[in-house]
């Protein structure tokens, strides 16, 4: 069971590292997203899996019992982060309306556009040319 939590982290982490490198404000929500829920995995995977819920009886020995530390952490770990990409969605959408960024495709390369435009566009005010 674990080697396949560790396998969902792998994953999870990969997916959610790709999709943050991307230059598509979507994609990068859910990417965040998923680097959250690996995360999340790994803290439940950390506090184990017990085959009996945390109630404190007499007759059940400790050892069977599951940490509910981690599953307490963790749900307070998806409640914010459902609110943080949420609100970054809001920001983007907002910033969006009001021209500031396009949330179109972006383009696949650099290589035939002049350094000022880039620079334009990446708001560093200065042309490549001009840096001294």
């Amino acid at each position: 069971m674990i080697l396949l939590a560790a396998f969902a982290v792998a994953l999870l982490a990969a997916a959610g590292t790709y999709l943050v490198l991307d230059r598509r404000a979507f994609r990068v929500v859910v990417g965040l997203a998923l680097l959250t829920h690996a995360a999340n995995l790994t803290v439940l995977a950390a506090g184990g899996w017990a085959p009996l819920a945390p109630i404190v009886r007499p007759a059940v020995d400790s050892g069977e019992m599951a940490d509910p530390l981690p599953h307490a952490l963790v749900l307070t770990a998806i409640v914010i982060s459902l609110a943080m990409s949420l609100y970054l969605l809001a920001v983007f959408v907002a910033t969006a309306r009001r021209g500031g960024v396009e949330l179109g495709a972006a383009p696949a390369s650099d290589a035939g556009r002049a350094p000022e435009e880039v620079a334009a566009e990446l708001g560093a005010g200065k042309a490549a040319g001009e840096r001294g």
